[in-house]
């Protein structure tokens, strides 16, 4: 009997017998990946980030779209589990990793770096998270990940080969040792690929079949694209950049991807939501759920008189 991943928890969903098996019959996060590309306008993102510039504080889009990968994680915890061993687990944090280089040429290597966040970071917190990872990966101790890997190139091929079949192993049952997890950059919840700030274009990722990661947001540069302002008619060109995300659906149906990705979107064009925590987030819309509950119930138990006479009296509140 293998004990449980250290990594992740073992989910069991009783109520979709569907979805358990679904890792038997798509076996590969490639062979299960399913795709989906949008366009986001970022005026008003430009504006949020222009307006923290003037107060001193330096925000980036990328910084933005990373908090909102964070917030819509946490409210929609499917997005954060991951296949392994043909069984669905989650994820016990939420990491996200992206590729840093060193330098801007040709020559500079390519390291990925990591940022582990929770329910109580606000995007200032993720900020100077990600800000303190790139100074790690481009200061001279460099990622702990970078001499594991040079000392494993080192080694016979016939050597490397076994090491590669052993890790596979213990991945798949789910007892590869913590210390190796944290030093093989293919265990995250999420990675972020931000093409644009190499002036790219947003392209499709592929899934890494080994690790933990189930989800891959590639971004663009910033270009000028026609909209039609329904007010006029007239076409306007506005900022916009290109997200495509790449996601292992067996983590989650169609639904909750889709229902997911509308919660992404509110926090793309109102940044201003992701100065709070997840978790104060989550509380305040859990209070107003219980006072809403609390009014309809009171409404409930008024006579019909009582009824109206509030409704003309406090016509806001109840609307």
């Amino acid at each position: 009997m293998f004990k449980r991943r250290s990594d992740g928890t073992l989910v069991r969903d009783t109520r979709d017998p569907i979805a358990e098996f679904m890792p038997y019959l798509m076996r590969g996060r490639n062979e299960s990946a399913v795709f989906y590309s949008k366009s986001y306008c970022v005026e008003n993102m430009q504006k949020y980030i222009h307006a923290q510039r003037k107060k001193g504080t330096r925000v980036t889009v990328f910084n933005i779209v990373s908090a909102a990968c964070l917030h819509t994680f946490h409210r929609r915890p499917h997005l954060n589990r991951f296949v392994a061993g043909r069984r669905v687990y989650q994820h016990n944090t939420f990491d996200i990793r992206y590729a840093v280089k060193t330098s801007m040429t040709d020559d500079g290597i390519e390291t990925l770096a990591r940022v582990r966040l929770d329910g109580d970071d606000t995007l200032f917190s993720l900020k100077d998270k990600m800000a303190d990872s790139i100074n790690e990966v481009k200061g001279t101790t460099g990622n702990e990940d970078v001499p594991f890997i040079r000392l494993v190139m080192k080694l016979p091929r016939f050597v490397k080969r076994f090491v590669v079949w052993a890790a596979l192993k213990l991945d798949f049952y789910g007892i590869m040792p913590k210390s190796l997890i944290e030093l093989i950059p293919l265990y995250a919840s999420v990675f972020i690929s931000h093409m644009g700030s190499i002036g790219g274009d947003a392209m499709f990722h592929h899934l890494y079949e080994v690790g933990t990661t189930s989800a891959f947001c590639a971004m663009g540069k910033v270009y000028l694209k026609p909209y039609r302002d329904i007010r006029t008619e007239e076409v306007v060109w506005k900022k916009t950049i290109d997200l495509n995300i790449t996601l292992d659906e067996r983590i989650c149906d169609g639904f909750y991807f889709i229902k997911s990705l509308e919660l992404f979107d509110t926090f793309i064009d109102n940044p201003e939501l992701l100065e709070i925590s997840p978790n104060t987030a989550m509380a305040e819309a859990e209070l107003k759920i219980q006072q809403r509950k609390q009014y309809a119930k009171e409404k409930q138990s008024m006579s019909s008189e009582d009824y109206w006479d509030d409704m003309l009296e406090h016509p806001s509140e109840n609307n």
